[in-house]
């Protein structure tokens, strides 16, 4: 069997992030133009390498590649594999829609949050075959020995969908794993030869990414993490996390962004990955998630001493009562000490910021942006709240308006830079949301103290190029848009 891992392109961006399993992407200038390998095809494409099928990954915005190109040699394989969410749902199905135009036989598996949470409607389109729903890894697999088998079988896999008679069928749920160890490392090399990958918070070329854990301790009300990763916390072991830190140093790479929802979920575990990079004086350098409430300053220190540059944070808003409406389980007070505990650590910090939260007002909003100011991350990024299908939000709003079923439409033409139902559940109209978005950018990035503080930083050339390009991006985003 010959399978292609293929990561569709788009009209609307020439970048977009959409690595992560429940696919809440980004993309454009608003997160400074940046990219990031796509970590889980790469999975699933070294699961089934690993498992005997012959498999290709195709990058289709990495490699900026015409149909034409995507389409190569398509006639020889025998199934496609798409991770697909809700905003990109309609063009991929294209995407697979013309391949199989050149080549009938092909069986196109679609898996990620809008297979999971809207499976019905997925199978609605002729061009999609089989849906895999939530942890994707072991029921890809499972399908494909299966199809190879050729009897028909496969319609037993536990976790996927398929059309049938002129039904629809949706097996049982396939468990969530056990064992992450089970997981192997994404073999790199299976990337698209050439590919690089800019990102405006990178700073150590290459990088990669990689993720030692799913699952979140939060359990905010506008996430698919919760419903996607199951309620339990699974992690690699600290052995397999060191592994792949000496794998990746051996291929080249010098920085990491881990993409754990919350990589300080277990602050024994990660002072215990420190200790083994400091004590093996491994050279590596990176970047995680860190929860509001997940860390304190010691923790922090003992993260920079072992190479941690920049952490993450979903501060969301800056006002309590937003934060408690979604069930975001942290205090205004606790995001002022992370922030202040980061920058006596010596690391440099990123926050996201969430608009158009239910109960949002004006009033509000502008709290949010005095507090951003206060609390001084060295970069933001502000996306606008929308409510994804398998999000406790989205069922709130079904519950509200069942007249919109599966009509709610996303689509990266607009993602996160327009209100989409927002005016459900705030009191702040469409059109005020996207004005504020675009003036919290500028009034941030644009003051004076803080675009002195990045030219002290233009220390090389390599930094120089790095801050200019990020920068110039967020400014076009914020002065004309996406």
């Amino acid at each position: 069997m010959k399978a292609l891992v293929l990561i569709p392109s788009s009209e609307y961006a020439d970048n977009v992030v959409r690595d992560v399993l429940y696919g809440c992407w980004c993309k454009g200038r608003r997160i400074g133009g940046g990219s990031v390998p796509p970590l889980n095809a790469l999975t699933i494409a070294t699961i089934l390498k690993n498992d005997g099928v012959e498999v290709e990954l195709r990058d289709a915005i990495e490699q900026r590649m015409t149909f034409d190109g995507l389409a190569r040699g398509i006639e020889s394989f025998d199934a496609v594999l798409v991770l697909s969410s809700s905003m990109t749902i309609d063009e991929d199905a294209a995407a697979v829609r013309g391949l199989k135009e050149r080549n009938p036989s092909l069986k196109a598996i679609f898996y990620g949050s809008h297979p999971s949470f809207m499976p019905r409607q997925c199978l609605e389109n002729p061009a999609i075959d089989i849906i895999v729903r939530m942890e994707p890894d072991l029921i890809i697999r499972d399908l494909l020995r299966a199809m190879r088998k050729g009897d028909g079988g496969w319609k037993r896999v536990k976790g996927i969908g398929y059309r049938e008679g002129g039904g629809i069928v949706l097996n049982e749920e396939y468990p969530f794993m056990d064992d992450m160890d089970d997981i192997p490392i994404a073999d790199r090399t299976l990337l698209p030869p050439g590919a690089t990958y800019f990102n405006p918070i990178v700073k150590r070329y290459p990088y990669t990414t990689s993720c030692t854990s799913r699952g979140c301790p939060g359990l905010c009300t506008f996430c698919t993490a919760p419903a996607f990763s199951g309620k339990k916390i699974r992690s690699w072991s600290v052995d397999r996390v060191i592994e792949e830190i000496r794998y990746l140093i051996g291929l080249g790479y010098r920085e990491i962004y881990y993409r754990d929802e919350t990589f300080t979920f277990n602050r024994r575990r990660v002072r215990e990955i420190c200790g083994r990079i400091v004590r093996e004086g491994l050279d590596i350098t990176w970047l995680c998630n860190v929860r509001v409430g997940s860390a304190d300053l010691d923790l922090l220190r003992a993260m920079k001493v072992a190479g941690c540059r920049l952490i993450k944070v979903g501060m969301e808003s800056g006002v309590q009562e937003i934060l408690d409406r979604s069930r975001k389980h942290i205090r205004v007070e606790q995001t002022r000490d992370l922030f202040a505990w980061a920058r006596a650590a010596g690391l440099d910090t990123h926050a996201h910021l969430m608009f158009g939260m239910p109960g949002e007002t004006g009033e509000t909003l502008d709290r949010t942006i005095s507090f951003i100011k206060e609390v001084d991350p060295t970069t933001i990024d502000i996306g606008i709240c929308s409510p994804y299908p398998g999000s406790e939000l989205f069922r709130e709003l079904l519950r509200e308006h069942p007249e919109l079923g599966d009509e709610n439409r996303l689509s990266l033409k607009d993602l996160h830079t327009a209100g989409t139902y927002n005016e459900w559940y705030t009191s702040v109209s469409r059109d005020d949301l996207e004005r504020r978005i675009r003036r919290a950018y500028r009034e941030y990035y644009l003051r004076p103290r803080y675009l002195l503080r990045w030219l002290r930083r233009m220390k090389s050339p390599a930094e120089v190029a790095r801050i200019l390009r990020g920068g110039v991006n967020v400014i076009r985003f914020s002065l004309f848009g996406d």
